[in-house]
């Protein structure tokens, strides 16, 4: 633990959301699913199985159809599962055509956990790239979800990814020049506080009521300590930290083979968390019960 993790005084408490976006993008399907194996062996070895949230991107990447067993497996170890649509690469950006979308994929694995045995309410969602607009989220509360964590404070980037490369790793997110869509949270505070909000409001931190939460990303894809220290230190009493990952960021994007550094660096700053911060892991669906709005 540094020195600025013991002299910090607020907040009070600390609660740490490990969310994973199912994005496999890197390697073969075996890779893939090692990928994902190799995240599940990290929070496993931490404790944390069971105080995770994975997004997943069934319109993309097909879950229920070949990785069944890993979903299974996520939903009876209690994580919280949500989807991830990245609405960006399909190009829906009306309402019309992100309702589509997102019903596709949250009628596909709500089927397939109800004919599992596994059925339970699907309510949160996080769009690829960030993606924001209040055509989006009419559409999500259409829908019914109701946890929601898509907003980056303090960032600002052009995205949109795209499959039109080859093996092991093809997938590129285009930029300004390319067709990226604008993401602009370069004003929106970094405190680690969750706010509530309607379709039409989703950046207006301040508000407490609203059909939605929203739990803004501290980091991504892994743990950066200068932000997550600005986040602390902004925070009042209770601070909710955010880290958004994937399983290929465990990958050699040149191999698509587990690269043991990354799988290091990822579990030595998730340790630092527990032990340094002090820090409760709790999944999405928690964060209402410990916020006092």
């Amino acid at each position: 633990m540094g020195v600025a993790d013991r002299q910090r005084p607020f907040p009070r408490k600390v609660f740490f959301l490990v969310t994973v976006d199912g994005d496999l993008r890197v390697g073969s399907p075996v890779q893939q699913r090692r990928g994902v194996e190799a995240l599940r062996a990290c929070h496993a070895r931490l404790g944390l199985l069971g105080r995770t949230t994975w997004f997943i991107n069934e319109n993309d990447f097909g879950w229920t159809e070949q990785y069944g067993d890993l979903l299974l497996d996520l939903a009876d170890s209690g994580e919280a599962i949500g989807l991830h649509d990245h609405l960006d690469t399909h190009d829906a950006e009306t309402y019309a055509d992100a309702l589509a979308l997102m019903s596709r994929s949250l009628e596909q694995v709500a089927e397939f956990l109800a004919r599992a045995g596994r059925e339970g309410p699907l309510r949160a969602h996080r769009n690829g790239c960030f993606q924001q607009g209040e055509a989006i989220y009419r559409a999500a509360r259409d829908l019914g979800y109701i946890w929601l964590s898509d907003v980056w404070p303090q960032m600002a980037l052009y995205a949109r990814m795209v499959r039109d490369g080859a093996l092991p790793n093809p997938w590129r997110r285009l930029g300004r020049e390319e067709g990226g869509i604008l993401i602009d949270n370069a004003r929106v505070p970094l405190n680690g506080t969750p706010w509530r909000h309607d379709p039409g409001n989703w950046l207006d931190t301040a508000s407490r009521e609203g059909h939605f939460l929203h739990v803004p990303v501290t980091c991504a894809p892994f743990i950066d300590w200068e932000r997550v220290q600005a986040a602390l230190h902004a925070a009042g009493e209770r601070a909710f930290l955010v880290l958004d990952t994937h399983p290929y960021d465990l990958q050699d994007p040149e191999t698509g083979e587990i690269d043991p550094a990354r799988v290091g660096t990822y579990e030595t700053a998730l340790r630092r968390v527990r032990d340094g911060l002090s820090a409760t892991f709790i999944r999405i669906d928690e964060v209402g019960a410990f916020w006092p709005a």
